[in-house]
């Protein structure tokens, strides 16, 4: 709507959503009459129900959590710094003004509010306040628990499908108790979005390995803008993802009979994936590339990739390190100890393959504070906690995944 110099109102953004909605709507009843209803969704219905009672405990338990959440987002409302100074700024400026104003790129004063950053949920923030005709911080936190429930219902919907309802039931109310991302502190921020993000996109690479229909790639490539759209990192687990599911689908191609002939070359559904996760990942930095210009990243000091100062790399990396060790020492023990537990009990499950890309992703974070601008300690007790708890949800979705011995 800003694109087009249409001022956005509700009456606008109900229509489009109705035209979104109608068409997805449209597109799925056409393949539920040529596949039949089961089919036209996704494979791998849900091989046992599990427990129903223990089931419903634990929706239960998720559900309470929530309500906790909510409750604590709208009384606590939107003030912490990364609202203030960036997402919340940037998307009242946008309502306000009905315009991506350049001066919120090339305006030397606003270094404040990282001209670098993705701009969805500040669009988002806006298009709410405009939805109902006005900006208030307090209301517009409902984005917060919204974006946690669809997490939630994500992450119990995908896993009853393609494992059991148990294991849907499990991680829904093992995410939904995770303290350090759903708490009214986070409000405003960037992190409970992603995590909704993330889960979509490990959820389409899932199914996409699991059969490489069209739907799937579409899903790969909407998942994959939504990743890289709401946080700089999006685009970097987008990037891992694509890694994953080349190398997946390329060892499972050579261990396999030759394609058939309408499927073409061995490597064209590995590269039509690739395409999928990549290609939007691109091409919004491009957009914004356009939109804003070559921008500074003031949290980092690249000039420590220079050869000149390789070799003070690996004390500061040793330095994360540690503290990153201290952290899971004294924070995450028992997590982690439960986590290789219940690797210990179970066995491979569909979301497999999918595991590498969280311990590589929190490596590329170590790396990322190795070279910080400012003490690298002090981004850690900053920042660590936050952004890699926006990870354990997808985290969650690939580890219930796992059935039991």
């Amino acid at each position: 709507l800003l694109a087009a110099r249409a001022r956005p109102s509700g009456a606008k953004l109900l229509a489009f959503e109705a035209i979104v909605a109608a068409a997805a709507w449209a597109a799925y009843r056409r393949r539920a009459a040529a596949r039949g209803l089961r089919s036209a969704g996704f494979e791998g219905a849900p091989t046992r129900r599990g427990w129903p009672i223990l089931s419903w405990l634990l929706f239960g338990v998720a559900a309470a959590a929530w309500l906790v959440f909510l409750g604590e987002a709208l009384a606590d409302g939107m003030w912490g710094t990364d609202f203030l100074a960036f997402w919340g700024y940037k998307g009242k400026v946008v309502y306000l003004t009905s315009e991506l104003p350049r001066r919120l790129f090339q305006d030397p004063a606003l270094y404040f509010a990282h001209r670098e950053y993705p701009l969805l949920v500040p669009l988002s923030l806006a298009s709410l306040a405009a939805f109902v005709g006005r900006w208030n911080d307090e209301a517009l936190a409902l984005l917060y628990p919204a974006c946690a429930l669809a997490t939630l219902c994500a992450l119990s919907g995908f896993l009853e499908r393609r494992v059991s309802r148990l294991a849907g039931a499990t991680a829904a109310a093992l995410a939904a108790l995770c303290a350090f991302l759903y708490k009214a502190g986070n409000a405003g921020t960037a992190e409970i979005p992603f995590a909704l993000s993330l889960v979509l996109a490990a959820s389409a690479a899932i199914d996409w390995l699991s059969q490489d229909r069209a739907a799937n790639v579409w899903r790969l490539a909407l998942a994959s803008l939504f990743c890289a759209s709401l946080k700089q990192e999006g685009t970097l687990f987008v990037l891992l993802l694509a890694a994953v599911v080349w190398f997946r689908a390329r060892g499972t191609q050579r261990a396999s009979e030759p394609a058939a002939p309408n499927r073409g070359s061995p490597g064209a559904p590995a590269r039509t994936a690739l395409m999928a996760l990549a290609a939007p990942a691109l091409a919004h930095w491009l957009l914004l590339f356009a939109l804003r210009g070559n921008q500074s990243r003031r949290d980092f000091d690249f000039t420590l990739f220079e050869p000149a100062r390789w070799t003070e790399l690996p004390a500061l990396f040793a330095l994360v390190l540690g503290r990153f060790a201290r952290i899971g020492w004294t924070e995450a023990l028992v997590p982690i100890l439960a986590i290789l537990v219940f690797f210990l009990v179970t066995r491979r499950g569909v979301g497999e393959p999918l595991l590498p890309v969280f311990p590589a992703q929190v490596f590329f974070y170590a790396v990322a504070f190795t070279v910080s601008s400012f003490d690298p300690l002090y981004a850690i007790d900053g920042a660590f906690r936050r952004i890699t708890m926006s990870l354990f949800p997808a985290f969650l979705l690939v580890l219930c995944s796992r059935e039991i011995r």
